[in-house]
């Protein structure tokens, strides 16, 4: 698996997963809005080592679940070398960026 630097969302982080991390996961917390009367749900997505640290909030489960989906393809990048000077084709192990989108 190649190795992933994820910016957080808020920009003010930068992790390099496939290194010292080793999960990302969604989690959902029920919090109090400032100035909101009902409690709502807070769907985020975090690195789990030991604690949880916040990459990204969104709106829903299915978005964050699918911002792991685009990770998971980050994590399967390879960049393929061809010459054709009578060496054989090489894939190379390359970190890749990945920027947590916006809400």
């Amino acid at each position: 698996m190649s190795k992933v630097y994820i910016r957080s969302q808020d920009r003010e982080s930068l992790y390099c997963f496939g290194g010292s991390y080793n999960a990302l996961c969604y989690s959902n917390d029920t919090v109090c809005r400032k100035g909101a009367k009902e409690q709502a749900v807070q769907h985020t997505i975090c690195i789990s080592d030991g604690c949880l640290e916040t990459l990204g909030e969104y709106e829903s489960k299915e978005r964050c679940l699918a911002i792991l989906d685009e990770i998971q393809d980050e994590c399967k990048s390879y960049y393929k070398s061809t010459c054709g000077l009578n060496i054989p084709d090489m894939l190379f192990d390359m970190p890749a960026l990945y920027q947590m989108p916006e809400k």
